[in-house]
């Protein structure tokens, strides 16, 4: 059962579901657990034992069995006795007509009119009428619905007695100072027989609150309870704490890579405007050269056509002197082509990062940064509640590594 924005801080909820109870079952430790959270937690318990004979109480661990052992486990949550405090102040929050306890075992619904203070159950007008007249509960204290309704608590105040935790039908009679125990006729007879200080339980009552009194107890419970908020206050805060720093190294790398897409972009533009002007310059000399060199590549072609014709047309003078002209020919196109080999150039236009660019493109491993989770754990002082202990600090270091994706460049 979740909780909701109208539950009062004040309001008992089950430790469990953390929601308002439902058929609130207690156990012989006082804490109180709906009934379904019980029932699954004793089903949880039982399929991890091959014959479960008791449980654990799922807040302080002190062992518990129903007054009925040999029923199934499967109704054993039922068989806790109902805290009526807190099932009385759940049904006057609600005005929920409390029925019948009696009727309702034998599967009917009736809207009770009394609750019995001895008996701790809810009666319909016929059932009361009936226990009025039964010899062993005609004394018994009666409050109306009524009444209870608009006090829940009286059903505390009108209670005769405090049953036994392990038999239903006692009461309460003895105190064991040993065990520190409270317990009924036969309790003391099996359980106590041998201690040296059972003490009649009412009669000694006095000498009891003055050992311990109920209102320390409230005060210390409130200090518990003080506590436990503040840790939750700086559990809170912790994780108020992580969730922005989280954020702010989000927004961190965000901004880093904004700074690197602005520089980026500028290196972009300027490769662009610069290598544009470089071709520019380098490419029109290189297709003058060309030029110059296809136009004497021509001419050398003129000169072989007119030396091959000469050659197998011309006379022998016309050949002596055409041949005579084309050596100094060949002398020149020898020199002009010597000249442009020996200073010939190849041009390449190179990318040059800064210090910075290098570095991290340099560098060894793919790991560019990572997250570090540093723990540090301290005790927390609490007055009145557990004596200081020595200051224990450690510090527990969790990495993942960010890696760079796979470059080629």
């Amino acid at each position: 059962m979740a909780t909701t924005k109208e539950q009062s801080e004040d309001e008992p909820r089950c430790p469990v579901c953390l929601g308002y109870f439902s058929i609130p079952r207690q156990l012989p430790c006082a804490h109180t657990f709906c009934q379904r959270c019980l029932q699954s937690y004793i089903t949880s318990e039982d399929t991890k034992h091959d014959k479960l004979g008791y449980i654990e109480c799922p807040v302080c661990r002190q062992t518990a069995s129903p007054f009925k052992r040999n029923e199934p486990t499967s109704n054993w949550a039922s068989l806790f006795p109902i805290d009526t405090v807190f099932q009385s102040m759940f049904e006057a929050k609600s005005n929920v007509d409390r029925v019948c306890d009696g009727c309702k075992s034998e599967g009917v619904t009736v809207t009770a009119e009394g609750f019995c203070a001895v008996c701790q159950e809810a009666m319909c007008g016929d059932c009361l009428k009936v226990h009025k007249k039964q010899k062993l509960s005609k004394s018994h204290t009666i409050i109306t619905m009524d009444e209870l309704s608009r006090n829940p608590q009286n059903i505390m105040k009108l209670a005769e007695g405090v049953a036994c935790s392990e038999h239903d039908s006692e009461y309460v009679q003895f105190y064991c100072r040993d065990h520190t125990a409270a317990c009924c006729a036969t309790c003391s007879f099996r359980k106590h027989k041998t201690c040296s200080n059972v003490i009649d339980f009412k009669m000694e009552l006095p000498s009891l609150f003055e050992e311990i009194k109920p209102e320390n107890i409230v005060d210390g419970l409130k200090k518990v309870e003080t506590h436990l908020k503040r840790y939750m206050e700086l559990n809170e805060s912790c994780i108020n704490g992580l969730e922005l720093q989280v954020k702010g190294f989000s927004n961190q790398v965000q901004e880093i890579r904004r700074k690197i897409n602005i520089a980026l972009d500028e290196l972009e533009t300027q490769i662009k405007i610069e290598g544009s002007r470089i071709c520019e310059e380098h490419v029109i000399r290189k297709q003058e050269e060309n030029h110059n060199c296809l136009s004497l590549m021509h001419a050398v072609r003129n000169s072989r056509v007119l030396m091959e014709t000469v050659k197998k047309y011309g006379s022998d003078p016309q050949k002596f002197l055409m041949t005579e002209k084309m050596t100094l020919q060949m002398s020149s196109y020898y020199t002009r082509v010597r000249e442009k080999c020996m200073n010939n150039e190849t041009i390449s236009i190179e990318l040059e990062f800064s210090p910075l660019i290098d570095s991290v493109l340099s560098l060894s491993s793919s790991v560019l940064g990572k997250v570090v989770t540093k723990t540090t754990s301290e005790n927390l002082t609490i007055p009145g509640l557990l004596k200081t202990t020595k200051d224990c600090q450690f510090e527990k270091v969790d990495a993942v590594d960010v890696k760079l994706p796979d470059s080629t460049t």
